[in-house]
């Protein structure tokens, strides 16, 4: 189906960068640098090659800087989490806020139900 072809290009093409079109243009570089008839042609074959392995190893690292930089956040959300449980004040001023918003709602039907007997 067609929702399978789109979610396997994505599953393969990692974070959007053209990953899986780099490798692809390797395997190609590489089966020509094999099958180069001269020299020249198989040096040229061969820097190209080189280039596109710079460019798969610098989305790499790249995407690897991020994984890193995501568990150092989610480390950071644990421990704010954890110092928020500690803290007695704030679950206390959760519950007075809930308990404030609770008498401004019946506050507000009582002012609705006294505008309605006006009219």
């Amino acid at each position: 189906s067609p929702d399978e072809v789109i979610r396997k290009r994505l599953l393969i093409d990692g974070d959007g960068a053209g990953d899986d079109r780099r490798i692809n243009l390797l395997v190609k570089s590489f089966i020509k640098w094999c099958n180069s008839g001269s020299q020249e042609e198989g040096y040229f074959q061969y820097q190209r090659m080189l280039s596109t392995l710079s460019q798969c190893e610098f989305s790499m690292g790249k995407t690897l800087l991020v994984y890193d930089m995501n568990l150092r956040e989610m480390e950071n959300y644990e421990k704010i989490y954890k110092d928020i449980g500690k803290d007695e004040k704030i679950p206390n001023s959760i519950a007075a806020a809930h308990e404030k918003i609770s008498e401004c709602k019946k506050q507000i039907l009582q002012a609705k139900r006294i505008r309605k007997n006006r009219q």
